[in-house]
Parts: C-alpha cells; sequence; structure tokens
C-alpha cells in the first residue's frame, strides 16, 4: 500500500533566504525567528479594542493569546535552526534525514509546504516593502529545490505563486512542475489586489482565474489551500462580553472560525462551475480538520434542491434557495466528492464518523514536524481503520497520487 503525505512541513532557518537570494535579504535586512513576528501574525489586532471596557485592553498582542496557544508557538519556534549550516542530519529540514523518517514511518511521498514564510513577509511588511511578496515566494521555491536535490521523487514541495499575477504564477507553476513539484498553494479568501485602495478582491473563481485552473490539469498539479491563509473573521462584537480579557474571542478565532474559509472556498468552486469547467483538477484542503465536511455536502446539496435523502417530503412546496439560478448537472456533493480531498489532523481529531460518511474525501497527511504533527501519523490512522476494507484505506493513503497521475 503506497502512502502519499499531502501535508508535511520543511523548516526554514532563519538564515534561508540570504542563502539563496542575499540581494533580497539585504533589503529586508536582518532577518528576524518566528518567534519575533508570532504576536502580530496571530495576536488579535482590531481598532474595535479601544471600544471595549478598560479591563479587557491589553498591554500588548501577546496578551490577546490563549496561554496553551502562546505555548505552541514557543515550541514551533524551537523546532527552527539558526542557520543553514545546522540542517545535516536533521530531519525537520534535511531531505536524507527526512527520508530516514518517512522510511520508518511507512511514508512513500511527502509534500512539503513551508513553515515560517510568514515571517519574511511580515519582515517584508515592517521594511515598507510588501511589493516583495511574489521574489520572496519564488525564492522559497528555489530554495526549497535545493533543499530536496535529488529526492525530488519523494519530497515534492508546493510551489508558492502569487495570485495578484496569473502570468507569472503559471509560470512558476511550470518551473517547478518541471523541477518535480505537483501541487500549489492558493488562498483561502478572495484575493486581494496589492496596492488597491478602494478595488474589491476577486473570488478566485473569477473568470481571470481560468487560465490558472487549465495549467493545474495541464501540468497534473493539485491547488493546496493550507489552513493560515483565510482572512475570514467573526465579528469583533463577540469579544464585547463583559469579561476582564479577550479569551473567549481568541478562542472562537482558534476552534471555529478557521474552518469557515474552506467552507466557502469550495462552495465558490462549485456554484461558479470551476469543477465542473475543469474536472481534471484536483483540491486539498489542509489542516483544517475534518469534522465540518460532511455537514457542508449536506447544506449544498439541500440548497440546490438535490438532497440525498427521500424520506423527508411530504407534498408541500418548499422552495430551495437556488431555485432555476442552480443549472450545473452534478449535485455540489458529487463535484465535491470527485474532485477534493480534505486532510484531517490526525494528532488531534479522530478519523471518525467524518470518514465513514465521506471517505472518498478524506486523505492522509501528517503535518510533520509541527507540534501537532510530530507523532506517528500512519500508526494513528490504522490504529482507527482497521476494519475498513483494504481498497478504502487504499485510496485514503493514496487517492491524491491516483487523481494527479502520481
Amino acid at each position: 500500500m503506497r502512502v502519499i503525505d499531502v501535508d508535511a512541513h520543511v523548516h526554514e532557518p532563519v538564515d534561508w533566504l540570504a542563502q539563496i537570494n542575499p540581494n533580497l535579504a539585504e533589503i529586508l535586512g536582518p532577518p528576524l525567528r518566528f518567534i519575533d513576528v508570532a504576536d502580530g501574525i496571530f495576536g488579535i489586532s482590531n481598532r474595535s479594542i479601544d471600544k471595549l471596557p478598560a479591563q479587557q485592553h491589553p498591554d500588548n498582542r501577546w496578551d490577546t493569546l490563549l496561554p496553551g496557544f502562546s505555548r505552541h508557538l514557543e515550541l514551533t519556534d524551537q523546532r527552527q535552526p539558526d542557520t543553514q549550516a545546522q540542517l545535516s542530519d536533521n530531519p525537520f529540514c534535511h531531505a536524507a534525514a527526512r527520508i530516514a523518517v518517512c522510511d520508518e514511518q511507512g511514508i512513500d511521498i511527502q509534500f512539503l509546504n513551508p513553515s515560517f514564510l510568514a515571517s519574511t513577509f511580515a519582515q517584508a511588511t515592517r521594511a515598507g516593502r510588501p511589493d516583495l511578496a511574489t521574489q520572496i515566494k519564488h525564492a522559497w521555491n528555489r530554495w526549497v529545490m535545493q533543499i530536496v536535490d535529488g529526492h525530488q521523487q519523494r519530497l515534492i514541495p508546493v510551489t508558492q505563486i502569487d495570485l495578484n499575477d496569473i502570468d507569472k504564477g503559471i509560470a512558476e507553476m511550470t518551473r517547478m512542475r518541471a523541477l518535480g513539484s505537483r501541487a500549489f498553494s492558493i488562498g483561502e479568501s478572495p484575493v486581494g489586489v496589492r496596492g488597491g485602495g478602494d478595488q474589491l478582491a476577486r473570488s478566485i473563481t473569477h473568470v481571470d482565474f481560468e487560465p490558472l485552473w487549465s495549467a493545474a490539469e495541464d501540468l497534473g498539479m493539485a491547488a493546496v489551500a493550507h489552513v493560515g491563509f483565510g482572512r475570514e473573521r467573526i465579528q469583533f462584537g463577540w469579544a464585547n462580553n463583559g469579561a476582564s480579557d479577550l479569551s473567549t474571542y481568541s478562542l472562537l478565532s482558534l476552534a471555529i472560525a478557521p474552518s469557515l474559509p474552506p467552507q466557502l472556498l469550495l462552495g465558490a468552486l462549485v456554484f461558479d462551475g470551476v469543477l465542473e469547467r475543469h474536472p481534471k483538477l484536483t483540491v486539498i484542503i489542509e489542516e483544517v480538520g475534518v469534522s465540518w465536511l460532511p455537514h457542508l455536502l449536506s447544506v449544498l446539496d439541500r440548497s440546490v434542491g438535490r438532497p440525498s435523502s427521500e424520506v423527508l417530503p411530504d407534498g408541500e412546496e418548499r422552495p430551495y434557495y437556488a431555485g432555476s439560478a442552480y443549472k450545473l448537472p452534478l449535485a455540489p456533493s458529487e463535484y465535491l466528492k470527485r474532485q477534493v480531498k480534505v486532510t484531517p489532523l490526525v494528532a488531534t481529531e479522530p478519523l471518525r464518523p467524518t470518514f465513514d460518511l465521506v471517505p472518498e474525501m478524506l486523505c492522509f497527511s501528517s503535518d510533520y514536524p509541527h507540534v501537532e504533527g510530530t507523532g506517528n501519523a500512519v500508526a494513528i490512522c490504522e490504529h482507527q481503520l482497521n476494519d475498513i476494507d483494504s481498497l478504502v484505506r487504499a485510496k485514503f493513503y493514496s487517492g491524491v497520487g491516483d487523481r494527479i497521475g502520481l
């Protein structure tokens, strides 16, 4: 049985950019550790904080983080090497050492996502150079290809592109595909226009993105939407609860809000016909859990009058939301089951009962070597799936590869 891990990570050393593009690194200035910018990335920054009672005003952004999550960030930071010279034999960022771990756990192929790339983006923002985002992404692509050089059959980087420039994005996908990449990163939210002022962001299902989906099909590359790239936010009024801090708002933002962006993304891909027009396109949703998935399929099907259950109709007229507006030949759930894979957080979330309800949509991932992904993910899954038919289990472990011809 072949095991493809679609969501693992490489841990970039603090000086990674200087190793691959020293000129760009010099423009940005001294590199920052992940922990140096973590509060800016994950802390609460909202102008409405000033409207809350005085006892809820934090002294700094770290005060807006929950204690457990702060500890999580500290543990993550401890796993980041200081320099590239420290990479030797470190499975977090050394190819041969990583493959040894994969062999030990029974993993044949790993897709590699960034871990600390957000730190470099934050550094560019602090330097007043957010326009360098595309160059930073392309630099990461070149750096990670050097790291996996000679091992691309087993360690496959997820190509980073700028969705604000489709032509450059496709060119970078094409370049990286020739080097061995089989996936590229997309966001979970509408695509903003950098420096666009009042210009409205575009849905990724906009006609402008049609060449991207066609290129993905032609190249045999999966589109990866990883947690952390969604910008949907819950209303800040939930923080106005008369408490002495922002703990409730922080917990709602961490525990509930992350599953909203992928649901909106998948609904848009269905309703706007992207999956209908591009049947060979494969989309992978990563690190947002899976328990929301059966509910989404049910809601989407009911909204267009394609419920799976026949026990409810009683002869009364109850118009469904879409009416004649939905003209696609398949039900939403059929498109999603055909073309979308979702990864469970295997070390923190049970596979079942979601696996029993939508087995064709789940796929294996470890999230190694992140804090929540350093266990033996294969063993954790096998313990839960030991009574499942061998063919169904095999599709869980290798189904993405079957979809993109890997």
